[in-house]
């Protein structure tokens, strides 16, 4: 009698238990097909862009962002050119019962900081002749320029045209390029530079917007690619 009475007053509670556990299941359930159509979408709109990517000449892209940069902008000898060191992820859609992982990269895929190279930092320093041009990572310090070059590693043509600096703190080197300045640079790490930098998102239609940074002021622009040019649409 009383372990009946004990499962009577109980069972309210297993009911509700039961009936929670059930509508978790379904709300689990249900993000997960909402997750996997969301992939299946994102999955076309990357085959979209990669198409359209294929025939975009970015290499002209990179050098129209450059020539068309503000010069009355920049009023320090030195340009410091930030990049991050990150490359974008494709993120999570986080909810209390199921976790979304967002299996493409939609943002910047296909034109991105990894699209710059050396080359591109000398083409810099000619638009700017008068200045120095010193990349370093975001947020790990002034002239830290390794990675900047990794794809130009065995293009000796080009590193012919870079100059070796030293931050006089630490003697560390780092590589520069300056058009006119012909002796050896040392700098200290505390040293005051006009900052440059660059955030992509690849779009479809062949478009490429560009957020631009000067001394941490914001500038946006949208670019696109046809007729074998690029143009600003916005």
């Amino acid at each position: 009698m009383k372990a009946l009475l004990i499962f009577l007053i109980l069972l309210p509670v297993l009911c509700f238990s039961q009936a929670k556990f059930d509508l978790e299941t379904e709300i689990y359930d249900l993000q997960k097909r909402e997750c996997e159509e969301q992939n299946k979408k994102d999955k076309a709109a990357y085959y979209k862009l990669k198409h359209e990517a294929a025939e975009m000449n970015f290499y002209a892209l990179t050098r129209m962002i450059i020539s068309d940069l503000d010069k009355t902008k920049f009023t320090r000898k030195y340009i410091n050119l930030r990049y991050s060191s990150v490359t974008y992820s494709c993120g999570v859609i986080d909810s209390e019962n199921y976790e979304c992982i967002r299996e493409y990269n939609l943002k910047d895929p296909f034109y991105n900081r990894q699209s710059w190279g050396a080359d591109d930092l000398i083409f810099l320093g000619k638009v700017f002749a008068d200045k120095i041009i010193i990349p370093s990572r975001v947020g790990i310090g002034f002239g830290y320029s390794e990675g900047f070059y990794y794809v130009d590693e065995e293009n000796s043509a080009v590193f012919r045209k870079l100059k070796k600096g030293k931050i006089t703190e630490t003697n560390r080197e780092f590589y520069y390029y300056a058009k006119k300045n012909k002796s050896p640079l040392s700098v200290s790490e505390n040293l005051i530079a006009d900052e440059l930098f660059f955030s992509f998102e690849n779009l479809p239609d062949y478009r490429v917007k560009v957020t631009q940074y000067i001394n941490y002021k914001k500038t946006v622009k949208t670019y696109e690619f046809g007729n074998g040019e690029w143009t600003v649409v916005e």
